[in-house]
């Protein structure tokens, strides 16, 4: 029994309307901080402003949150949240229109571009998961008796996970109409899926509603509501939505203080819905997912096969969550030796397996192990199929580490990928990009980086000689704009992948763009003026905290920019 008609597709492409019109404002409100730094090309190639340096006076004009775009669900976020709503497993968002990327992250609203081909996916989704819902006998019902008092009371309880707030009066009454209308003629169960189908696929579903300043002035400065709040925690720690203590935590206004927001933001990332998190933010920040489907040429024993590779990219998984659970730090995470490894991924990396089964195992001390950049997950998808590349693996580090975009090449210009010649090293054929000065005005910030991780193989392991020749990994890193900074050029010499964790993790440059990152993962949007004074809190706490990573994201939870919302008024 159809639940829903295509009439709903018109008003949900006018939502989507308004949702970018809102989404693409920026609200300066009473007390915009004025920021010194300059401009700069941020990571995606956005060209945020450095939020960076604003004076005490900016800061003391009370509570001054950033611009509050207006957020849909990601397709990670749309899977996970029907999967803890109605227990679907599909992976149904796997096919909507592939998501669109800015500053580094699938979650930035600033890219959104809703289509009708988007509403469309989602009216299909909605219409399956409903009648798959039913179908399956898991609408549990919170009454005895069928009937129209029990459908509304149904209603208010799944309406409020669905939309993570309280129903209004008035949508109680508009879902128990559309209740009536789905049961008549039908069944009571039927009734109820027109419900659920029409939630789903209900702007208060697919995005992030924040009402709370609608109404108000201008750039009005408002604290978010306690749902409001849980529902940005929620896909902020655990890429879903709010969870039953997290929506009791709202019902008893606990979230209305920093206190209460630390307490659950500590819970959320003990809870297994974390690790989505870490793995969303690092996939994203590192490009560790690059290896799925990544060819190469060299014949290898176990197989260079979708096995091997995901066995890579579970190995980064693991070992990034190892430096949370630990409480582990900024350089902990560019550093630390160990890894995780299963009996063929052992093998691969010619170390000893010191499980007794098949599963993944913590290895401490791993030779030439160096923290999450010398993860083979990272070196493969940044790596060509016959050979390493410098070039990859330098824009990677620029971009992620240093939130740095080199100049584009030239209009016209030819890129070829230098062949391998026997007895030569990459390093020596790579050499024209730093002698040609057309290139090397790029390439003097990628290639030297790049360099540092030569003794990885386009495998992503460890090798002593190139082309019979000894490695030479020394390369270093040109501190030109780099933030936004008006330092002098100066080249920080490092050789080797083991120096190259160390100086990065001691950078000042490299620590601003590990908390940018972040908090554009947390806010859906890159940083710029009007956040300014928040970001500079974030920029303290981490250098306090000896650039603690659990902390920060505490910090992050915590801030005025988290917990307040300043709107048009539309």
């Amino acid at each position: 029994m159809a639940f829903t008609t295509r009439v709903g597709l018109a008003s949900a492409l006018a939502f989507s309307a308004m949702a970018l019109a809102c989404s693409s404002e920026t609200v300066g409100g009473k007390g915009t901080p004025n920021m010194s730094g300059g401009g700069r090309t941020g990571a995606g190639g956005t060209g945020g402003v450095v939020p960076t340096n604003p004076t005490p006076e900016d800061c003391k004009a009370g509570v001054i949150p950033g611009r509050t775009p207006l957020r849909r669900l990601t397709g990670t976020e749309y899977n996970n949240t029907v999967r803890d709503l109605v227990g679907d497993t599909t992976s149904p968002a796997n096919k909507f229109p592939p998501p669109e990327e800015s500053s580094g992250f699938f979650n930035n609203a600033d890219a959104y571009q809703t289509t009708e081909l988007h509403v469309q996916a989602w009216f299909n989704a909605a219409e399956t998961l409903a009648a798959t819902y039913r179908k399956a006998g898991k609408l549990t019902l919170p009454c005895a008796a069928e009937g129209q008092s029990c459908a509304t009371t149904f209603i208010k309880d799944f309406g409020k996970k669905a939309f993570r707030r309280p129903l209004t009066d008035a949508e109680v009454t508009s879902y128990v109409a559309r209740f009536v209308a789905g049961s008549t003629g039908g069944t009571f169960d039927e009734g109820l899926e027109w419900v659920v189908g029409r939630m789903l696929q209900s702007p208060y579903f697919l995005y992030r509603v924040e009402l709370e300043s609608h109404g108000k002035p201008v750039g009005t400065v408002v604290p978010l509501s306690d749902y409001s709040v849980a529902t940005r925690l929620s896909y902020f720690l655990a890429s879903t939505t709010p969870d039953d203590d997290l929506l009791a935590a709202a019902d008893a206004h606990q979230l209305a203080t920093p206190a209460g927001v630390a307490a659950q933001t500590t819970r959320l990332m003990g809870s297994p819905g974390f690790a989505a998190t870490l793995n969303s933010f690092h996939q994203q920040w590192s490009e560790w997912d690059q290896v799925i489907g990544a060819e190469k040429t060299a014949v290898t024993t176990p197989a260079w096969d979708a096995n091997m590779q995901a066995d890579m990219m579970h190995e980064s998984e693991l070992f990034v969550k190892s430096i949370f659970d630990n409480k582990g730090t900024f350089k902990d995470l560019l550093t630390a030796s160990h890894t995780y490894v299963n009996p063929s991924l052992a093998k691969f990396y010619g170390i000893a397996y010191p499980g007794a089964g098949t599963d993944f195992v913590r290895v401490d001390n791993v030779p030439h192990r160096f923290g999450i950049l010398t993860s083979p997950s990272i070196l493969a998808g940044h790596a060509h199929p016959n050979q390493s590349a410098p070039v990859k693996r330098g824009f990677m580090l620029r971009k992620r580490l240093l939130c740095f975009d080199p100049p584009p090449p030239p209009a016209g210009l030819k890129i070829t990928i230098p062949e391998v010649v026997p007895g030569s090293t990459t390093k020596e054929r790579f050499l024209a990009h730093r002698t040609d000065p057309t290139c090397n005005a790029c390439h003097v910030y990628l290639d030297p980086l790049g360099l540092t991780l030569e003794n990885y193989d386009e495998l992503g392991r460890w090798r002593d000689t190139d082309g019979g020749k000894p490695v030479d990994a020394s390369g270093g890193l040109t501190r030109v704009e780099s933030l936004g900074s008006q330092d002098d050029p100066t080249k920080v010499p490092i050789n080797g992948p083991q120096e190259l964790g160390e100086k990065l993790a001691a950078l000042p440059e490299a620590q601003k763009c590990m908390v940018f990152n972040w908090f554009r993962y947390a806010m859906g949007h890159t940083e710029e003026q009007a956040d300014a004074c928040t970001v500079n809190a974030l920029l303290t706490r981490f250098d306090g905290s000896q650039q603690n990573l659990n902390d920060l994201l505490v910090g992050i939870a915590t801030s005025d920019g988290f917990r307040y919302r300043a709107d048009t008024g539309k």
